[in-house]
């Protein structure tokens, strides 16, 4: 059997019927390295074998050092070899960025769905209970003068603000003084022609009428293929009413708008793009230095004492890459003197 040293490279030919057991040890003549002997019959075992097992009589070339053979768990630590390649490094911390870019997305949606589709409810609410307010006093005079023409102007004008949909004034009898729509909420075609030849459908006003008493109330309706949030006010002064309409609010649709608009797509791209910068940056500091040095220090073990290694990388690396200089100027200088010994 041939065996090889790893360190040195010298050459040694085994007996191996004359090895004792499934394992011998022994330590390189020239390098003092632990070489390891087992039987290609034999399965190795899970423990070391003891330094007993070591067979220098089975050795042609040199006589093993038998002062040189760590014994018991050092032996074991001394010719224990890593097995497997391991993860990339960038893998991890691809892995990192991710989960946190995917926990902030997540925490934004949560707080998002949790609290704005109810604050945009809140706000429709508000919005349509000032606006009858509004409405209520502007026509409160004219209705008392019975001044129906000035009751239509604001009731038109009140119709006109954007998003809304309609602003009606019923009377005391329960029919519609004024009432008008919005051209821009979006009715259907036929309905705005039947509104047109028939007036203001008064009868769907009274799926939100006022009832013992009270003063205001809404609820949310259908009109013209449209759903609305119908917002009615009793009238200061008379057994009035006045409605204003508010096209519903689709809280999927905020949402999804809200979603693909810039004010999320930018911060989104940004952090994105910060993420690609790391991974560039700790391609550039860490990963290509250090599959540098490895190629280095594997060509330097196959005999290339020569071959110089430059400091690259971050900080921990170039010192890393000085120290595994300094070993190959060492082993290089050793192996000189001792090729130089055995010369004399």
């Amino acid at each position: 059997m041939l065996v090889i040293c790893e360190d040195c490279a010298k050459k040694y030919h085994i007996d191996e019927s004359r090895i004792q057991g499934k394992r011998a040890k022994f330590s390189c003549k020239a390098c003092g390295h632990i070489i390891v002997v087992e039987k290609s019959d034999s399965i190795p075992p899970a423990d070391p074998v003891p330094p007993s097992a070591t067979t220098p009589s089975a050795i042609k070339d040199s006589e093993a050092d038998k002062t040189a053979v760590p014994t018991g768990r050092k032996a074991a630590e001394t010719v224990t070899a890593v097995r497997g390649r391991g993860k990339p490094f960038f893998l991890p911390l691809l892995a990192v960025l991710a989960a946190g870019f995917l926990l902030a997305g997540g925490a934004f949606l949560f707080l998002y769905l949790r609290h704005i589709p109810a604050m945009i409810s809140q706000e429709s609410e508000l919005r349509s209970l000032a606006l009858a307010v509004s409405l209520d006093q502007a026509v409160k005079a004219p209705l008392l003068r019975k001044d129906y023409l000035l009751v239509n102007q604001e009731t038109k004008r009140t119709a006109k603000l954007p998003g809304v949909a309609y602003a009606a004034v019923v009377n005391e009898k329960g029919a519609v003084a004024a009432g008008f729509f919005n051209p821009q909420a979006g009715f259907d075609s036929r309905f705005v022609q039947r509104v047109k030849e028939k007036g203001f459908p008064v009868d769907v006003l009274t799926q939100n009428g006022l009832k013992n008493g009270a003063k205001e109330g809404s609820v949310r309706i259908s009109m013209g293929g449209l759903p609305v949030d119908d917002r009615v006010l009793a009238l200061t002064e008379g057994d009035g009413e006045v409605h204003v309409g508010l096209p519903a609010t689709d809280s999927g649709q905020t949402i999804r708008q809200v979603l693909l608009s810039p004010l999320l797509l930018i911060p989104a791209g940004i952090a994105l793009l910060f993420a690609g910068i790391v991974l560039l940056l700790t391609d550039w500091l860490i990963i290509r230095p250090a599959r540098s040095l490895t190629n280095a220090a594997n060509r330097i073990s196959l005999g290339e004492l020569d071959l110089a290694i430059a400091a690259e990388g971050s900080r921990e690396l170039r010192d890393l890459a000085l120290a595994v200089e300094r070993m190959r100027h060492s082993v290089r200088i050793a192996v000189e003197r001792l090729t130089a010994t055995k010369l004399q």
